[in-house]
């Protein structure tokens, strides 16, 4: 009898633990669940904050892009941070010439890639200390993003992720503009070593070069082979980060923007959002 009622007892302690084990598996799933609603909601907030954002935003770069397009360099007011606040949240912003990076287009844009663009594109590839990549499945195709570098066999995910900050793609004819590239892709153009591209970023004209021929004839480029093949002094390209800081969590929206010629009208041509911090963004 005694027997029994111990067995009777092991068996009611086997249930009540499997039960407790249950209840507690069930617990853990509640609250996993309702973490993930919550980080659901709070990254559907943030992108709702910074679409709205990004309108406020576009006003105040038409506003500050109220310009002669045709030179255009860092000392401009469209180059300039700025912070404002939308429904409580903070917002950071931040915009970078697009132009100032080596055109992915301009490379490919033929099936027979221009050997001047090519050797700046094996030179910063270099300066990064990466392999250069082929780009001879590219030739000829249609570029839309600079994720399609991924296509070739030798670029990897963190070599697109090396790449990224200083490669665009823009419409081919679009220019390398020497008033806003920094010394790496300064690096790049023919003769330029890295410490004239230094010198060349820290002595460039308060108000940038006025045209290509200035600055081809600065005097740190003196007796060096630099051509003007492919270079520009304005844009009409520029990348947007927005962040915003929510309670818990950090949200980004990268918007690519086009101006029209007379500088009044902008358009959106490409948006990324994001919870990690784009490449390039400070």
């Amino acid at each position: 009898m005694k027997r029994q009622e111990g067995l009777a007892l092991i068996t009611v302690l086997l249930v009540m633990a499997l039960m407790v084990m249950l209840i507690a598996a069930m617990l853990r799933d509640h609250r996993q669940l309702i973490a993930s609603v919550s980080g659901q909601t709070e990254a559907s907030r943030g992108l709702q904050v910074l679409m709205a954002a990004e309108r406020q935003a576009l006003a105040l770069l038409r506003e500050r892009l109220r310009l002669d397009m045709r030179v255009v360099h860092a000392g401009q007011s469209w180059s300039k941070p700025y912070e404002f606040t939308l429904d409580d949240v903070r917002l950071r912003g931040r915009v970078e010439d697009l132009a100032a990076r080596i055109n992915l287009a301009a490379l490919v844009r033929s099936r027979e890639a221009d050997p001047v663009l090519l050797a700046r594109w094996e030179r910063l590839c270099r300066a990064l200390g990466l392999v250069t990549p082929d780009l001879a499945m590219l030739q000829g195709v249609p570029l839309v993003d600079v994720s399609q570098l991924a296509q070739l066999p030798d670029v990897s995910a963190e070599i697109l992720e090396r790449l990224r900050p200083w490669v665009a793609v823009l419409p081919a004819q679009a220019g390398l503009n020497i008033n806003t590239a920094d010394r790496f892709v300064l690096g790049t153009l023919e003769g330029v070593t890295p410490a004239i591209a230094q010198r060349l970023v820290e002595q460039r004209p308060k108000d940038g070069y006025a045209s290509v021929q200035a600055f081809l004839g600065d005097p740190l480029l003196d007796g060096q082979v630099a051509t003007g093949r492919g270079l520009a002094v304005g844009s009409r390209w520029f990348g947007m980060t927005l962040q915003a800081d929510l309670e818990t969590s950090r949200s980004y929206l990268h918007s690519e923007v086009e101006v029209d010629l007379d500088g009044h009208r902008l358009r959106v041509s490409r948006r990324m959002f994001s919870t990690v911090r784009p490449a390039g963004a400070e």
